[in-house]
């Protein structure tokens, strides 16, 4: 009997001293709606494989509901002077569902007992309440990006980001991601953070071509039509001349990269909210082409007036730089005609590290039913300013190449919306640029 209990005792301090050997330490938290507000999804990253659940509920002291999940990891074997090998922690998605629209929520990531963080569920799908978006670009992990990211995070009319690619600048040293993921989890614990594929996600990973967006793949969870499917390359990468290696970041490059994070739609209150990516094929008969198409056309413009797109290459942007990217003409020769016929309001991009704001255009001139293009990829990457441009054509209203910032788009009605560009002013939240766009479905010039 004493040989059991000892046995026993021994078996349960060694099994204690394994379970606090596992460490289960959160981080990285970030949340992203899925297809309508009655969805969110929680993303974390522990050192270790622990449990993936979230405990939430409509009171801080009693969390009532359970959403369980799983977790993986990836690993990198990029060599070009960064580092050999990589391993990432495991990443966490849970899909939290039938929420309340317009409601906060507390929840708690993993089984730690934690204190319970929040977010509030946005307005249900053709409600016509206001919403509020902050929008940025190429954001990266500089002093500037720490300034974009505590402007936003003090404007607490802001209900969810739209970030139209480039996010961490890690440039496959996948550490910078760890770092990036901290940086902004001030924000993105608790306002829903959508996210799109920039140059700077293609991240070549290991021997063949088409290791490629490894760490958007795995480290975000949007609302996907289903898995992402990967295939042939349309544009080559660029090769280094030194050792036959391609850029990990190209800027003009093309693949096939579809569904999962590469495209995507969701909607909120009176928002239709479409994500594109120009490196994925948008050829007529391309996935990304079809499925856009049958998107729109499946639209009740009764119920969400307001189409908004998310995409990182800009189609009209008079900067020098990235001007006419192969990628980005390809796109626009085919999709513009989709835009214009089902009366797209506002699109905004990144990639060109300037801001500017068109006119209602289309084919290169203004009309009053044509879309409102914005390219805001000055968030604060470490790359600087695009400062050079060329003769302001008629469509472009306002430009600005030296100035960090982000903006904030309120849809006020079914009919309105304002827009205003913030420059990063310490301190300050001082708008610079202002637009009070009225939707064209209603065949009205004011409203």
């Amino acid at each position: 009997m004493y040989n059991m209990l000892f046995s026993s005792s021994v078996f349960f301090s060694l099994f204690a001293t394994f379970v606090t050997a596992i460490k289960c330490d959160i981080s990285q938290i970030h949340i992203s709606q899925g297809k309508t507000p009655s969805e969110m999804a929680i993303s974390w990253i522990t050192p270790d494989k622990c449990n993936s659940i979230v405990s939430y509920g409509k009171n801080t002291e009693y969390l009532e509901n359970y959403s369980y999940g799983n977790s993986s990891q990836y690993t990198f074997t990029y060599t070009l002077n960064r580092p050999p090998f990589y391993q990432s922690g495991y990443i966490h998605h849970v899909l939290l569902e039938n929420l309340e629209p317009f409601t906060q929520y507390f929840y708690v990531c993993g089984d730690c007992g934690k204190n319970p963080l929040n977010f509030t569920t946005l307005p249900k799908v053709g409600n016509d309440k206001p919403i509020s978006f902050g929008v940025i670009g190429d954001l990266g992990q500089t002093v500037d990006s720490v300034s974009t990211i505590n402007h936003i995070s003090n404007d607490k009319s802001i209900q969810m980001i739209l970030h139209a690619g480039d996010l961490s600048y890690a440039d496959c040293n996948q550490t910078l991601w760890d770092s990036y993921g901290q940086m902004i989890e001030i924000v993105s614990k608790r306002i829903p953070w959508m996210v799109c594929a920039g140059n700077h996600e293609i991240e070549f990973n290991g021997t063949n071509f088409y290791g490629l967006y490894t760490a958007f793949e795995k480290r975000y969870m949007m609302p996907s039509i289903k898995p992402a499917e990967f295939g042939d390359i349309i544009i080559p990468i660029e090769t280094n001349p030194t050792n036959n290696l391609p850029y990990c970041t190209p800027s003009v490059f093309q693949s096939e990269y579809n569904y999962g994070n590469s495209f995507y739609s969701f909607e909120i209150g009176s928002a239709h909210i479409i994500f594109l990516n120009p490196y994925s094929n948008t050829s007529y008969t391309s996935r990304q082409y079809v499925w856009l198409k049958n998107n729109l056309n499946s639209l009740d413009r009764t119920v969400t007036p307001w189409v908004i797109i998310v995409m990182h290459c800009p189609w009209y942007s008079s900067n020098k730089n990235h001007y006419n990217d192969k990628q980005t003409i390809i796109m626009r020769d085919t999709m513009e005609d989709l835009f214009y016929k089902y009366s797209v309001n506002i699109v905004f991009s990144g990639h060109v590290h300037a801001y500017e704001r068109t006119y209602p255009v289309f084919q290169n001139e203004t009309d009053i039913y044509g879309t409102v293009y914005i390219t805001i990829g000055d968030g604060g990457n470490l790359e600087g300013h695009d400062s050079t441009y060329y003769t302001q054509p008629k469509w472009s209203a306002f430009r600005n190449g030296d100035q960090f910032g982000h903006g904030l788009l309120t849809l006020l009605n079914r009919n309105k919306l304002q827009w205003r560009w913030y420059k990063n002013y310490d301190g300050q939240l001082i708008f610079k640029d202002e637009l009070i766009l009225c939707n064209s479905i209603f065949g009205k010039t004011t409203c």
